[in-house]
Parts: C-alpha cells; structure tokens; sequence
C-alpha cells in the first residue's frame, strides 16, 4: 500500500505519509456520503433532487418533463448509458440521482410510474412552458451528447493523422527542406493542433446548428 511504503521509507518526512492517508481517507469518506446522502424523492408536494452537499426540491406543477437520455459521461469505466433528468419550469436541467440503467433494472416502468404521479400532482392548470418544451424537443430529436460526437470526431481526426504522417514520411515531404511544408506536416500540428481543431469545431458547429 503506498502510504505503507511512503511510511517505511526513511528519506521521505513523516508529513508526507500522514498527509497522503489523511487525503485519501477523506476522499473515500466524500465517495460514501456521495453514494449515501444522494437520492430522488418524491412526496404529495415536490419531486426532491437530493445531493451530498445541497438539494433542490420542483414542485411537480413546475416539472415540464421527466426524460431518459444518453449520459454524456457514458464513456467512462462503470458510468451508466442511460439516464433520467428533471426539466423544471426554466428549462433547467437536473440530473436524478440513481435513476439510470445501472441502478434500476427496469428503467422505463420506473420513469412512467414517475411520470404517473407527476401528471395526478401537476394540478390541471398546468400548461407546457415554450422555453421548457423546445430544449425538450431539441433533446428528443439529438438524444446524442454532443461531446460523444466530437470525441469521436477528434479520434478519426487523430488516425488520419498518423496516415498523413507515414505518407509524408515515406515520400520524402516531410524532409526538413520547407518550412511551410515542415510546419504542416510537423507532428505538432498533425497530432495535437488538427484533432483539438476538429473537436472544438465539431462542438461549435454542432451547437450552432442543434439551436436550429
């Protein structure tokens, strides 16, 4: 264990040990107040978005829908594909906590027995708010998250790049003769400028024309 080893070794100052347990320590207490205290609740009232540090409870007459979408994090090891969030009356999106395709088997039923009690609670003036309802459009027809399709913009980006650079290589373009040459096909600019490129211009372009 490293704070075993950092202890047992003599050059390293007795602080350094100390601090690396007390650091760890308080970040495994902060992963289990995390998994613990956060929840959604639902009462006669509000439906409650509960976090580790602070909740945010919507009235349901405020809720403008109940979606599942893609998590934007779906890439990293262990994070759910699919989960559930709350639009309240500003177009505000909330994530709702445990609610997702890895915690609850059956996702669907649970999200429309959630929406059931939503419509019985919502009180009949309720009325979709423009703003709320367009974003919740907008989502529905571009359930892909965004960064996922620059991600893998930037990818392809980064293969064409080493393809670019063999060729150059192996016919003598990039031979350090030209300047501009050289700066085009440095790995610099092939390997880190174009895929960083494509990833924001991606991003850009696609927000642009998702505000369509």
């Amino acid at each position: 264990m490293l704070v075993v080893r950092l202890a047992l070794d003599d050059e390293v100052p007795t602080t350094v040990p100390v601090a690396v347990g007390a650091a760890l320590a308080a970040l495994i207490l902060l992963l289990v107040r995390w998994f613990n205290a956060t929840a959604t609740i639902s009462d006669g009232n509000h439906l409650t978005v509960q976090g580790a540090f602070r909740s945010h409870a919507t009235a349901w007459a405020d809720v403008q829908g109940i979606e599942i979408e893609v998590n934007p994090g779906a890439g990293a090891q262990g994070a759910p594909i699919r989960i559930v969030v709350l639009y309240d009356a500003s177009g505000r999106r909330r994530v709702l906590p445990h609610l997702n395709d890895r915690n609850t088997p059956d996702l669907e039923g649970e999200v429309a027995a959630l929406r059931e009690v939503w419509m019985l609670r919502r009180g009949d003036g309720w009325a979709p708010i423009p703003k709320a309802a367009d974003k919740i459009a907008r989502m529905r027809r571009h359930p892909t998250p965004l960064v996922h399709i620059a991600v893998k913009a930037m990818l392809c980006a980064f293969l064409l790049a080493i393809v670019v650079f063999l060729i150059a290589l192996a016919s003598g373009t990039y031979d350090g003769s030209d300047d501009v040459t050289d700066t085009v096909f440095h790995p610099l600019a092939l390997f880190m400028v174009l895929p960083l490129g494509v990833y924001i211009g991606t991003f850009v372009v696609g927000a642009i024309l998702r505000r369509r």
